[in-house]
Parts: C-alpha cells; structure tokens; sequence
C-alpha cells in the first residue's frame, strides 16, 4: 500500500513521467512585456545558471542594482501571469522608494548567501506590495550560496508546498520565517538521504505539484479509486498515471456532512 512519507519524495524522483517533463536547466525566452512596461533585462533568455552568473556579477559589483537582479528573476518566474507584476514595478517608481527596495534587497541576499534562512525571509515578507513569498523566495535561492553544503534558501511556493503535503502530510503552507526555514531544512535532509540535489527535489516538486493542479485531493482522489478497483500493488506512478487520465476537470469529491 502506498503511503505518505519521506520515502514516497524519494519514489517521485523516480518517477519517469516527471523526469520526461523537462529538466530544471531549461531556459525560457524573455517577454516582451518587460521591455513594454519600462524594463531593460540584460538577457534574452533566462535559465538557472544565467541568474546565479547575474548574482555572482552583483555581489563583485561596488554598487550593485540589486532591484534589475529582482526584475530578471520575476522575468525568470512569472510564466505569463503578469497580474502582480504592474504593482511591484509602480511600487518603486519613486527614486527614494527603489533606493530603499535596493537596500533591503542587498541585505536579505547578503543573509541567503551567508545561509541565514529566517533573517533573509523576514527582510522581504510583506515589505513590497505584491512581491509575496512565491516571488521572493526565488530571489532568495538565486542569491544563495548555491555550492555550500548547509541548508540554504530555495524556492517555496504554492506547487512545491501542495506537493509537499500530498506526498508527505507536511505542512508548509504557514508563510513565515520559521515555516519556510523549516522547508529548506527538509528538503536539505531529503539531498542528504536521497543524494539529489536540493534543487533538483524543488524543481520535480514542482512538477509534481502541477501535475496535481496544486491539489491534494486530487491526489488522494485517484489513490483511493485504484484501491476501490480492487488494485493492491499501488505506487507513485501508478496513481501519478491515474490523476493524469481523470485530467483537471476531475470535481472535488464530497465529504460526509458537506453535502
């Protein structure tokens, strides 16, 4: 019987359909849309190496822009979902505003980069209107010390922490210093046990937490349905294969007394 575990993040890494979905290297071309709202990105396409290469470049800088790293990497990690973008740009119109926005961001990547999780977290949670922590916690990674051997800061959003929770019953979802340095140990412990590489276990996280429409239901929907068919021999991919035939019209199943 497949159960929630550390062991079943280990099954995932596993799992060829997710290891088919793409590799966390993968580049994607810039939109347009930076250019259009008054932005000038020094890439054309962005991938993982190129923002920790940009990170190095700000860090060997006198006076770094910390705020234009900021606008690669939201370049990096919108995938076409601009809505938050207008505000986070309009918030640092103002010289005075941006000026302090660099500050701030100097110093939350001087602490990723020292691997101070909790203090780099508190430095921009709720700080810039709309730069929540899907966003900036990718700030945060890019800026970390990306070979040390200790726990440093990754990526934490709605995906990675719904896969999460499906896989293991864990719950990060609480955004706060504590919650989202107590992920980034986890997925250290994983690196450790697994031998993968943390980012590795966050970008297949992330797949998986796609696959899922971010819902954990849908994953414990298609687990139990297998069972229903008398199946006993239920892994990772056979319900991963399951979820993927019902698609993402699947409906929430009802729950006694929520009729």
């Amino acid at each position: 019987m497949w159960q929630e575990s550390d062991a079943a993040v280990r099954e995932m890494l596993n799992a060829e359909s997710l290891r088919q979905s793409g590799a966390k290297d993968d580049g994607q071309s810039v939109s347009s849309w930076w250019s259009e709202h008054g932005i000038d990105l020094k890439l054309d396409r962005l991938d993982r190496n190129a923002l920790f290469s940009l990170a190095s470049e700000h860090r060997r800088h006198a006076d770094p822009d910390w705020v234009s790293l900021l606008w690669h990497v939201l370049a990096w990690g919108v995938m076409r979902d601009f809505r938050n973008a207008p505000t986070i740009i309009n918030s640092v119109a103002d010289p005075g505003a941006r000026s302090r926005l660099n500050q701030r961001l100097k110093d939350a990547a001087s602490s990723s980069y020292q691997g101070l999780i909790e203090e780099s977290y508190r430095m921009l949670h709720r700080k810039v209107p709309r730069l929540g922590p899907a966003f900036f916690t990718k700030f945060l990674y890019f800026t970390s010390h990306r070979s040390s051997p200790q726990p440093r800061c990754l990526i934490l959003d709605s995906r990675v922490e719904s896969a999460i929770f499906a896989l293991t019953g864990l719950d990060f979802s609480k955004q706060d210093s504590a919650t989202y340095e107590r992920f980034c140990n986890k997925v250290a412990q994983w690196s450790d046990d697994f031998q993968v590489e943390p980012e590795e276990i966050e970008f297949r996280l992330y797949r998986f937490g796609q696959r899922i429409d971010s819902r954990r239901w849908r994953w414990l929907d298609a687990e139990v349905s297998l069972y229903r068919e008398g199946k006993s021999d239920v892994d990772f991919d056979l319900i991963l294969e399951r979820v993927s035939s019902r698609g993402l019209k699947a409906t929430k199943p009802s729950l006694p007394g929520n009729n």
